[in-house]
């Protein structure tokens, strides 16, 4: 079985006001304060005020952001943490 490789995923913020994110695979939610984004990297989080969306290109992963960015967290992907899990215990036994 051959397994998927994620594609180049890239965060250019600039003076905490402009932020340019490629490696995008859709945009879950969308407020003036908190967005979700799926990346091929995992599910990131920005958190901010008076957020918008200049640009969203999803067929070539592109979004950019403006508004004042406070905060950026990827959440921990449970399927890959689950998978390594699974490879430890097979390896102890």
């Amino acid at each position: 079985m051959e397994e998927k490789v994620p594609g180049k995923h890239r965060l250019i913020l600039q003076d905490r006001e402009l932020l340019e994110i490629s490696g995008v695979t859709n945009v879950d939610k969308f407020t003036e304060s908190e967005i979700l984004i799926d990346t091929v990297r995992g599910t990131l989080s920005i958190k901010g005020e008076k957020m918008h969306m200049k640009q969203l290109n999803l067929e070539v992963g592109n979004i950019t952001i403006e508004g004042m960015i406070k905060q950026l967290t990827y959440a921990e992907d449970v399927k890959e943490r689950e998978r390594a899990r699974g490879i430890l215990q097979k390896l102890l036994r």
